[in-house]
Parts: structure tokens; C-alpha cells; sequence
């Protein structure tokens, strides 16, 4: 009877051991996405210069992702791109010239409501360099120092992170980039989404440090022909609205490493939703020091603020 027992068990134990683990219905997750998230307590916080650090010098700038690296605390640059009608990929905001932070080479105030008829699409890159977008008052960050500056190439900025890092002894920075792409805005504005992708894709191959880089956008399909032409792309899921995140990584086909909701509906319960999905939680825009605690608390693994000098 003993024997049988043993028997028993070990062919109990044999059949548990090889049978096929449940499944969740959702997509998997890379490898690498698999790996255990690290202790809230012990882990590094991701801290991002939000479009280089628009609360101190004028957004999307060389000079501001110069100055957002001055703080040792930010780990990663983050900006957004558009193209130019020369196909080059312009680091900016909106894929026009905007009059709350845009004017003329010669200081003349672009005509309020008529911005989004200068199309940067239509623009080359030398005609887009040509207006100053750095010494209007801007009318929500009224700290943002005022000096000459310009909309650049995604290229220049590596180029000009690169040089500093070497003059001042700094660890490279990662980037988060942003492709701000909408359908609704082809092909005025944008080109459409798969010759957007690859124009993006050609730049970080000329430079060639893939493993600096993440990739984010609203648009989800986007993220997918991210995912399709080049794998190893390290992406994040922007969201606006969040609300049933499962659902949405079921609609889109995989979970991204990331994930980037607004701070405002940002609590406990949606990063336990994306702790589920084994997703990193980087909250945007944090601008003040007691929400950027309240949020790491939470179990936020990145602070994405424009202003560097309120992380404490």
C-alpha cells in the first residue's frame, strides 16, 4: 500500500510538472519584459527631463536638454518629433508653428489662430531653423528663461548631448521620443504612419545606439509598425485616458515594457493593473515635488516633470 502510494504521487507530481501553464487570453510579453520588477524600495527612479525641462528654458531646444542633464537626477531626455518636408525628422511639439512659443527670425509675432497653416511638413529643415522659437514669454511657465533658440534635428540634439556628456564627464542619457502622429492630420502635417516610422528608424541607425532609446506615441498602431520593423525598439504605451488596460494590450497584439499614463488618473489601482502586465509605470507630466512622492510611493517607476530642480 505504501509503495502504491509513493507511486501514485510521483506520477502525480510528473504530470503536474509537464502540464501546459494557464493562459490569460493576453498577448505575451517579450523575454526581457518578463523579467521580475525591481522593489519599489530599492529601485532607480527614471526621472525625465519632459521636453528637455520646459519649466526652466524653452521646450524641445538644445539648450533645454543641455541644462535638463545639469541635474544628475534625470536619467532620460524626453521629446517629441515631427517631419519636415525635406524628411528629416524635426524634434517639436506640434507638427506646426505654434504662436505661443514660435516667431520670426526678425521678432514678428506669428498671426494667433493662423499657426496651424504653417505646416512643418512644408517646411525644410533650414526654413523651420530660420524662426525663433525661444524668446516669446510663454504664457504657462512664466520661470522659462527667454534666450534665441530653434526647432532642431532629432540628429543635432544626439550630436550635441553626445559632446556635452564628453565635456562634462556625464553618463549618456536615454531618450524618449515621441512620434506625434494622428491620422486625422495626413498628409498636411504628417506623412502617413509607415513612411513616419521609417524616417525615425533611419536616424537612430545613424547613430546607432539603439539601447538609449524608447519609442511612445498615442497612436497604438504605430507602436505596432514600431514593433514590426525593428523588434528590439524598446516602446511605451502613452495614455491619456486610462481604463481597462488589459483590453487595450489585447487589442493591440503585445505588451510594451512601458507604460505612460497622465499623472492625473494615475493611483494605486492602475499600477496594480500594469504590475499585472509585469509594465514599467512612467506618469506624465509631474510638476510638483509632493505628486512626484506621492506617485513613487504608489510604485511609479519614472517621473516624467518639466521641472528638473523640484525632484527631491
Amino acid at each position: 500500500m505504501q509503495r502504491t502510494f509513493y507511486y501514485v504521487l510521483l506520477c502525480t507530481c510528473v504530470l503536474a510538472c509537464n502540464s501546459p501553464a494557464p493562459t490569460t487570453g493576453l498577448p505575451e510579453s517579450s523575454t526581457a519584459d518578463k523579467e521580475p520588477l525591481t522593489n519599489t524600495m530599492t529601485k532607480e527612479i527614471d526621472y525625465q527631463g519632459h521636453r528637455g525641462c520646459r519649466g526652466l528654458l524653452p521646450e524641445n531646444t538644445i539648450p533645454a536638454f543641455l541644462r535638463a542633464l545639469s541635474f544628475p537626477a534625470i536619467k532620460t531626455l524626453e521629446l517629441d518629433v515631427v517631419i519636415s518636408a525635406d524628411d528629416r525628422v524635426i524634434v517639436s511639439h506640434e507638427p506646426w508653428l505654434s504662436a505661443e512659443i514660435c516667431q520670426t527670425a526678425a521678432g514678428e509675432a506669428l498671426p494667433e489662430g493662423e499657426e496651424q497653416r504653417i505646416s512643418l511638413r512644408s517646411l525644410t529643415a533650414a526654413e523651420i531653423a530660420a524662426y525663433d522659437c525661444g524668446q516669446r514669454p510663454h504664457p504657462r511657465f512664466p520661470d522659462q528663461a527667454k534666450r534665441p533658440a530653434f526647432k532642431p534635428t532629432l540628429l543635432q540634439v544626439f550630436e550635441a548631448v553626445d559632446r556635452y556628456c564628453v565635456q562634462h564627464d556625464r553618463p549618456s542619457p536615454r531618450y524618449n521620443i515621441e512620434l506625434k502622429y494622428e491620422e486625422a492630420l495626413e498628409p498636411a502635417f504628417v506623412p502617413d504612419r509607415e513612411t513616419f516610422v521609417d524616417l525615425v528608424l533611419r536616424d537612430l541607425a545613424a547613430w546607432n545606439k539603439p539601447e538609449l532609446v524608447t519609442l511612445q506615441c498615442f497612436d497604438p498602431p504605430t507602436l505596432a509598425v514600431i514593433r514590426a520593423r525593428n523588434p528590439a525598439i524598446q516602446l511605451a504605451y502613452l495614455d491619456e485616458f486610462p481604463g481597462d488596460l488589459k483590453a487595450k494590450m489585447a487589442k493591440l497584439g503585445f505588451v510594451p515594457p512601458i507604460y505612460s499614463p497622465y499623472e492625473l488618473h494615475t493611483d494605486a489601482a492602475l499600477i496594480a493593473e500594469a504590475r499585472e502586465l509585469n509594465m514599467r509605470v512612467i506618469p506624465w507630466t509631474v510638476n510638483t515635488t509632493t505628486r512626484m512622492k506621492e506617485l513613487i510611493a504608489l510604485g511609479a517607476d519614472g517621473i516624467i516633470t518639466d521641472y528638473p530642480d523640484r525632484i527631491k
